[in-house]
């Protein structure tokens, strides 16, 4: 039984491998032709494997793309989390080393970056337009997260004007770099960005009402939801995830999902089962964005307990 449990970790190790080569390949190719432009064949080729293996891997080049995005975005996701899970920084600390993080990405990938500089990735696929929706309202959330750590004193209403002030400009800067790496020096742009944002602040504060009265922005009400209902929206939308890729068989991640989510139910949930079911999460090899996002809230919860 070992040797056979040993066969099938080695065979999702070589899995894995040529998982990440296809998807490494892939956006050489495409930020050299183009998404349209290149065939699975091209690719195939490209990675040293027949056509027919390709599609062990990936039912389609759709199916790619949408990978190649969930991909990198979780490996920024999980970059994130680490600088956030880093107790002895204080929030501005946190935030510019995050900031620098998301350029470090930006000017890192560059294959990447080209590649969406050639082509618009829309419309592409049902799928990809959603992930990238999904992407848009996790990084206004972000936003939204990060001022209120940072201004705890501003008042909720102004809230949704500021979070699309501070999005509109820090995608404006970046969509400068990735035209052209070297527009200016990204060493000095987490300062100059946060103290763009103490202005933003501090003239929103001298307002007497709030612009966006009528635009609900996602999770606009990040004052009123408290960490318990939080973690359990996110595991709903996770178990909703987890059945549709596992269909009818229970992952280990399903299980601790809904142990987190029963627990949770009771009068008076028990911080040290909470905590091991953390544990098993925080060391599961299935990572991404709303995993990121459930540790997190889960770890707000418990200090607070």
């Amino acid at each position: 039984m070992v040797i056979q449990g040993q066969y099938f970790k080695d065979r999702m190790d070589l899995m894995n491998e040529k998982h990440k080569l296809i998807i490494d390949k892939s956006v050489e190719l495409f930020s050299e032709k183009g998404y349209h432009a290149t065939s699975v064949q091209e690719i195939a080729e490209k990675c040293g494997i027949a056509k027919g293996s390709f599609y062990n891997y990936f039912k389609s080049k759709e199916e790619l793309l949408v990978s190649i995005f969930k991909y990198f975005y979780e490996a920024l996701t999980d970059a994130l989390l680490d600088w956030e899970l880093d107790v002895s920084l204080s929030n501005k600390d946190r935030f510019l080393g995050q900031i620098s993080v998301q350029i470090e990405h930006m000017t890192g990938n560059t294959n990447l970056i080209q590649m969406l500089m050639q082509e618009q990735m829309v419309h592409i696929s049902k799928e990809l337009d959603q992930f990238l929706h999904y992407i848009h309202e996790e990084g206004m959330i972000w936003f939204q997260r990060k001022i209120t750590e940072l201004y705890p004193e501003l008042p909720a209403e102004f809230l949704p004007d500021c979070t699309v002030m501070l999005d509109s400009l820090f995608k404006g800067y970046m969509g400068i770099l990735m035209r052209k790496k070297d527009a200016f020096d990204v060493e000095l742009f987490p300062n100059f960005f946060l103290n763009r944002l103490d202005s933003i602040i501090a003239s929103l504060q001298n307002m007497e009402d709030p612009l966006l009265k009528h635009f609900p922005l996602p999770n606009c009400t990040l004052h009123d939801i408290n960490p318990k209902e939080e973690i359990l929206l996110i595991i709903t939308k996770l178990l909703e995830m987890e059945t549709q890729e596992e269909g009818r068989k229970a992952s280990k991640n399903t299980k601790a999902l809904s142990a987190i989510q029963e627990e949770l139910s009771n009068g008076k949930p028990r911080s040290i089962i909470l905590e091991s079911l953390l544990l098993f999460l925080e060391k599961s090899d299935k990572k991404g964005p709303l995993y990121s996002k459930l540790v997190l809230t889960m770890k707000e919860y418990l200090t607070n307990i």
